[in-house]
C-alpha cells in the first residue's frame, strides 16, 4: 500500500466505483511521489477535500490507470 496522498477527481468516478487516474493533478502527482501503477496497489485518493482509499484495476479492460474506491469518499480533517 502506498500511503503517499494521490489526487483524484471523484466527480467522475463511474457508478460501480471505478475512477480514472488520468487528470494532470494525478499524474503529478504519481511523479512527484515515484508512485509505479499497478493492478492491486492500494492508494491514498485525495482532492483536497475528501479523501478514500481505492485499488489500481483493469476496470472493465480500460487498463492500470484506473483505480476501484475501497469505500466513499470522507471529509479531510482541516484541524
Amino acid at each position: 500500500m502506498s500511503h503517499a496522498r494521490i489526487f483524484a477527481d471523484f466527480a467522475y468516478a463511474a457508478a460501480d466505483g471505478c475512477l480514472r487516474l488520468d487528470a494532470r493533478g494525478t499524474l503529478q502527482d504519481l511523479r512527484r511521489t515515484g508512485v509505479r501503477l499497478r493492478p492491486g496497489l492500494v492508494l491514498w485518493l485525495c482532492d483536497g477535500e475528501r479523501i478514500a482509499l481505492a485499488q489500481v484495476a483493469d476496470c472493465e479492460g480500460h487498463g492500470a490507470r484506473h483505480a476501484r474506491l475501497l469505500a466513499a469518499p470522507v471529509a479531510v480533517d482541516g484541524g
